[in-house]
């Protein structure tokens, strides 16, 4: 996994009229009560949720009902947002336990932040860390006599994610597709019609336009976007001049 490293900063001021990240979120908190709940989480050992003294928050993931997700920093929560939008990645778990046998003979544990398996198979198990910690010479220590231990039956790699590895045009259009994860079956049959003979790329305004679906429509074309059935022309923040195609069958 390559990430570019570059500080995130979001911009949440700006005004819209439904087609903003802050609006979707308004939109889906606003969705229909009586739906199923999301499923338990399933972890190794059981996050801090509701800590005083730091970061703390669940989340629910995946299709349909989905599933709820603890994480116990920002940074970890924004990691995972940003390996649920990826198209390589097929899983995700949080929490996983890992044990070894030390030289000394006593059994040591580990729980990695975040796991994920890949399309192609493979499985990279993830410490999600400060970029700070970094520099201290006793955790490199640690993690190094860790990842030292990892065995192909657990894991193919180990890898280290920070705050720094987050691309903050990947994490808003992370953010967008949790936010608009409902779905809305209407409006989206509409928008899937409206693409379906899509030729070339087409800016996401004038689909909308085109659809006179407003917010909603925007919405529907995000959803669209990160259920891999369009793709952006090019990596891009996803607003309303953002140009999309068809995915290539």
């Amino acid at each position: 996994m390559e990430y570019p490293l570059n500080e995130a900063g979001l911009d949440w001021s700006q005004p819209g009229d439904g087609s903003s990240l802050a609006e979707a979120i308004a939109a889906a908190a606003n969705a229909d009560p009586d739906a199923l709940l999301p499923a338990r989480p399933v972890t190794g050992r059981k996050p801090a949720v509701g800590a005083k003294k730091h970061f703390s928050c669940a989340f629910v993931y995946g299709s349909g009902a989905g599933r709820v997700m603890h994480t116990e920093s920002l940074t970890e929560k924004h990691v995972a947002f940003a390996l649920l939008a990826r198209p390589d990645v097929v899983e995700l778990k949080n929490q996983v336990l890992f044990t070894w046998d030390a030289d000394d003979g006593s059994k040591k544990w580990h729980h990695f932040d975040l796991f994920i398996t890949k399309t192609d198979g493979s499985r990279v198990a993830i410490m999600v860390k400060y970029d700070e910690k970094l520099s201290s010479e006793e955790f490199q220590a640690e993690i190094a006599d860790i990842a030292s231990h990892v065995t192909d039956e657990f894991a193919d790699r180990v890898t280290i994610i920070t705050e720094k590895h987050l691309d903050p045009v990947d994490l808003h259009n992370a953010k967008l597709f949790k936010a608009v994860r409902r779905r809305d079956p209407e409006v989206d049959m509409a928008m899937r019609d409206a693409v379906s003979n899509l030729v070339g790329a087409a800016k996401i305004g004038d689909l909308v336009a085109h659809t006179g679906l407003g917010g909603r429509g925007f919405r529907s074309i995000a959803r669209l976007i990160g259920a891999r059935e369009l793709e952006l022309q090019r990596p891009m923040r996803i607003d309303y001049d953002t140009h999309v195609i068809r995915r290539a069958a």
